[in-house]
């Protein structure tokens, strides 16, 4: 039987490699992608820093009523206020601006006084796109609590009181995120999407066209007459698609690795990704991509045209995704919870990107849900897989 498995394997490979253009596109395309992910995880970053960073500008009515302490404290921390004529209220529903600010008259009047004084902010936080605009609520709550603190200290001292008495506890912010770990901040969100995309994409033309493409083509017939059994068929056929999507995963990742250590450190801010993270989501990517190999083949074996496969096949990718996206912004936080297929596994990787301490035989349980998810996957698949399904299913 492993003869006939290693003969039909090597023959729908040599089919698969003839076409040369399509060949190109199932290597070339998977490297491309992991190159992209790579360049874009430090660029996501870079932006998202950069608007934090930036000067803030809100428009604002009342300004005259500000006092000029204020005023200083906006401006040390980058913050400008700008006069707004007209209804500032509709202009931030409309969304043409993300914030506004609006001073009551009279506000320095009670501060003098020491009377509680209150500034109105109008935000809409739709305005900007997805990062948001480049407002930053946190940075103008930072000037406030500033400026109340040079307020605070002014009044006790005028009654003689130690100003060390308004403070009791100081906080001191230390950031002890390693390089690997910031290398890693966006390639958490970006390698388990592109384990996802090659798994599917490596293998979906190869694995209809042993199925649905020599059922068109008529060329199935002629495999059936030979002495090789039905189960042989199917694992040589397998182990062909399973070949032609674990080289597409490596070419990814690997592109991936080279692109982001190839980066400048402008861009990356030293921020670096180990090797060990990509070796390992190559090690859970791979059984992963055998279940999904299953799973296409299963699905193309149902159908009678290269076309008819290619639109039952379509679902696939968001089939894959969700799961993936799901582990993007809820880990588990059981050991048992990586036991669940395509979830498991995403979830790894995206803690071995991030260089968090994955819980007890978490990666070992990653491996198993795609083997245990293959395995089932590959008796529903062997029990279409037999001569007279193969020749007359609808």
């Amino acid at each position: 039987m492993l003869g006939h498995i290693n003969n039909i394997w090597r023959k729908e490979l040599l089919d698969g490699t003839r076409d040369r253009r399509s060949l190109a596109q199932s290597l070339l395309l998977p490297l491309i992608l992991g190159i992209m992910a790579a360049v874009l995880s430090p660029v996501m970053t870079a932006v998202i820093t950069s608007r934090q960073q930036s000067s803030v500008t809100i428009p604002a009515q009342g300004i005259e009523y500000l006092g000029r302490e204020l005023i200083d404290t906006f401006r040390l921390l980058d913050i400008t206020l700008e006069p707004h004529a007209g209804d500032l209220e509709a202009t931030i529903r409309s969304g043409d601006e993300a914030a506004g600010l609006i001073v009551p008259e009279g506000f320095s009047d009670r501060i003098d006084n020491e009377e509680p004084a209150g500034l109105i902010l109008l935000t809409n936080r739709t305005s900007g796109g997805i990062f948001g605009g480049s407002f930053s609520v946190q940075r103008l709550v930072l000037a406030i609590n500033s400026y109340n603190q040079l307020v605070s200290i002014e009044r006790v001292e005028l009654r003689g009181v130690d100003p060390a008495l308004l403070v009791p506890v100081e906080l001191e912010s230390r950031d002890l995120a390693t390089p690997e770990q910031l290398g890693g901040f966006f390639a958490a969100f970006m390698l388990p999407i592109l384990i996802g995309m090659v798994a599917v994409l490596g293998g979906l033309f190869i694995a209809i066209d042993v199925t649905a493409g020599e059922k068109e083509r008529g060329t199935l017939e002629a495999l059936l007459v030979t002495p090789a059994s039905d189960a042989a068929i199917f694992f040589g056929k397998l182990a062909a698609v399973f070949t032609m999507t674990a080289v597409p995963i490596v070419l990814a990742f690997m592109g991936f690795w080279a692109a982001s250590n190839l980066l400048p450190e402008s861009v990356t801010k030293g921020a670096v990704l180990p090797i060990g993270v990509i070796f390992g989501a190559i090690l859970i990517g791979l059984p992963l991509a055998l279940f999904i190999s299953v799973v296409l083949m299963t699905i193309s074996i149902r159908t009678k045209s290269f076309k008819a496969a290619q639109s039952s096949v379509g679902a696939m990718q968001l089939f894959v995704l969700i799961p993936i996206f799901a582990a993007a912004f809820v880990l588990p936080t059981e050991s048992t919870a990586f036991l669940i297929p395509i979830y498991g596994p995403a979830a790894v990787v995206a803690k071995l990107a991030v260089g968090a301490t994955l819980p007890d035989n978490a990666i070992l349980f990653g491996i198993i849900s795609s083997l245990l998810a293959a395995s089932v996957a590959m008796v529903i698949a062997l029990r279409l897989f037999n001569r007279e399904r193969l020749l007359y299913s609808v």
